[in-house]
């Protein structure tokens, strides 16, 4: 569910450039080997399910916080609307305007 939900909001090389396949085996064999960061859990061709470190999990929840606000959503909306008419800002002025 969290795999499916993450590749929504997210890029999809991010998630995949992260994932560590493991075998059934292999977690059987030694689980602190085989699970950390995210691991995909396989028996032969078949995904049994998903392993999420406490880091990428807290990562993931705060990516779907932040896509779930209103305000994000619509900042999100204008930048792209802005990128299609070319209406861009430069970093110095960007810089300028929140004072750093």
């Amino acid at each position: 569910m969290y795999f499916y939900i993450y590749i929504f909001f997210m890029e999809t090389y991010q998630l995949l450039a992260k994932e560590r396949i493991a075998s059934i085996r292999e977690i059987q064999k030694s689980p602190s080997k085989s699970l950390f960061g995210l691991t995909r859990v396989m028996r032969g061709s078949k995904t049994l399910g998903f392993f999420f470190s406490v880091q990428e999990f807290e990562e993931l929840l705060e990516d779907l916080e932040a896509a779930s606000s209103k305000s994000l959503r619509q900042r999100v909306r204008l930048a792209r609307k802005g990128v299609k008419t070319r209406d861009l800002i430069s970093i110095s002025n960007l810089a300028e305007e929140y004072g750093v």
